[in-house]
């Protein structure tokens, strides 16, 4: 089951909650935390690790998992056991993290940021396909984005200087508080969500 979870990111961390974080994470993601390129991302991840620990509580995981997320050489955050799968997306003041049996990559962006014209017709050259509009935009970049996040090994460039957009895929596509767009990508049939699940970190 395809589980997606939404959080507002923690303004601010007490020592409670690096506690949280150093108890149940490895030390290569605490230190990860301290090199955090400027206070908005430091915030945006913390909220996410705190995420996993509520959402691993809250499926009945086994939170001694945790300790196997680690980065790869390619610089994604993987689980050493394979499963579950996990893909984490930042926006803004909006976190989304998906948990999932099978791959699935995750993207959520801000629509009110309107794209420039030179960046639409960036994106159409890159991607061979017509951009008619704002909305156009986000539904295909946040698409390219999830699909990139779907693979433990490959990044924008092979989707823009390779075949893997015009692969076979399966996207889904949710608006969120009529602003953030977030799509999910699999390389098969995406199983239901349930629900998306809104969590107060």
């Amino acid at each position: 089951m395809t589980h997606l979870f939404i959080a507002e990111v923690k303004p601010v961390a007490d020592d409670s909650c690096m506690d949280t974080i150093r108890k149940y994470f490895s030390d290569e993601l605490v230190n990860r935390l301290t090199k955090s390129p400027g206070a908005g991302h430091w915030s945006k991840r913390v909220t996410s690790r705190l995420m996993l620990v509520n959402i691993f509580h809250e499926l009945g995981l086994n939170v001694a998992l945790l300790r196997g997320l680690h980065y790869n050489r390619h610089g994604k955050l993987v689980m050493d056991t394979g499963t579950p799968n996990i893909s984490i997306s930042y926006s803004n003041s909006i976190v989304a993290c998906v948990v999932s049996e099978n791959k699935i990559g995750v993207d959520i962006e801000d629509m009110r940021e309107t794209p420039t014209s030179k960046t639409m017709t960036l994106l159409e050259k890159w991607t061979g396909r017509k951009v008619k509009d704002r909305v156009d935009f986000f539904k295909l970049w946040t698409q390219i984005e999830s699909i990139a996040k779907l693979y433990d090994d490959k990044g924008l460039a092979d989707i823009f200087y390779g075949n893997l957009l015009s692969e076979k895929h399966y996207t889904r596509q949710y608006l969120l508080n009529n602003n953030y767009l977030v799509s999910m990508s699999a390389l098969t049939c995406l199983d239901t969500v349930d629900q998306i699940k809104t969590l107060t970190i």
